[in-house]
């Protein structure tokens, strides 16, 4: 099924993306492009820009989310678990090193609610 505004008559054929949202996808493409997201939009979005990264290999990006989910997310003993399986999944080393320094700050109280 064409997507509106795409046939326009000059051979142009849509692609479709599926498993992740046009806005994030754009800013994936902005940036693969030499542009550079904006602070506020990086850090609503930090998530889906990692897995979108990810996802289509730009690195560089999926590093400056994850710099920015990481400064900007609290790691708690009630996230702590969730944090460190996305973490490990997304194949991202800096999250993962600043949950398991919490973990080891935080070793007594994570071993009474982990026994």
């Amino acid at each position: 099924m064409p997507v509106p505004n795409c046939d326009s008559g000059k051979g142009l054929t849509a692609v479709p993306i599926s498993g992740v949202k046009p806005e994030i996808f754009r800013h994936v493409l902005y940036y693969a492009y030499g542009g550079k997201v904006q602070g506020g939009d990086l850090e609503y979005h930090a998530k889906e820009i990692i897995e979108a990264s990810n996802k289509f290999g730009v690195v560089n990006l999926k590093l400056e989310a994850e710099a920015c989910f990481v400064e900007s997310t609290a790691i708690s003993i009630d996230n702590m678990k969730d944090l460190l399986l996305y973490s490990d999944a997304m194949n991202c080393a800096h999250m993962k090193e600043a949950v398991m320094d919490f973990i080891v700050e935080n070793k007594e109280g994570v071993l009474e609610r982990h026994p």
